[in-house]
């Protein structure tokens, strides 16, 4: 043992960093392939709506009278009809995801 400043002893490991935070490896790893995919999801969901509003501005933009610019706007309207099932299947599969959490 060291005597430090003042005869008090020094402790060997008082300079080190300890971590107060919780041990988040505790979980199943069921658990947290629970929560990253719900996080997952989370952000597929989030990019898909930001799709869906862009896409409903370009057909408000591509509403024109030709026919190459009318065929553009149907297939618009078919991929942001898409977007919105698949925002739906997401959705239905986080619910899945969160009641089989709690269960």
């Amino acid at each position: 043992m060291r005597i430090g400043w003042g005869g008090w002893p020094v402790i060997a490991d008082a300079e080190a960093m300890y971590s107060f935070t919780h041990d988040l490896s505790g979980g199943s790893s069921t658990s947290w392939g629970q929560v990253l995919a719900c996080r997952e999801i989370g952000e597929a969901l989030s990019m898909l709506e930001e799709a869906g509003v862009t896409l409903v501005s370009l057909i408000d933009a591509s509403d024109w009278r030709s026919a190459g610019l009318r065929a553009l706007n149907e297939l618009l309207a078919r991929v942001r009809d898409d977007t919105a099932v698949e925002i739906g299947n997401l959705e239905v599969r986080r619910w899945e995801l969160a009641e089989g959490s709690a269960g």
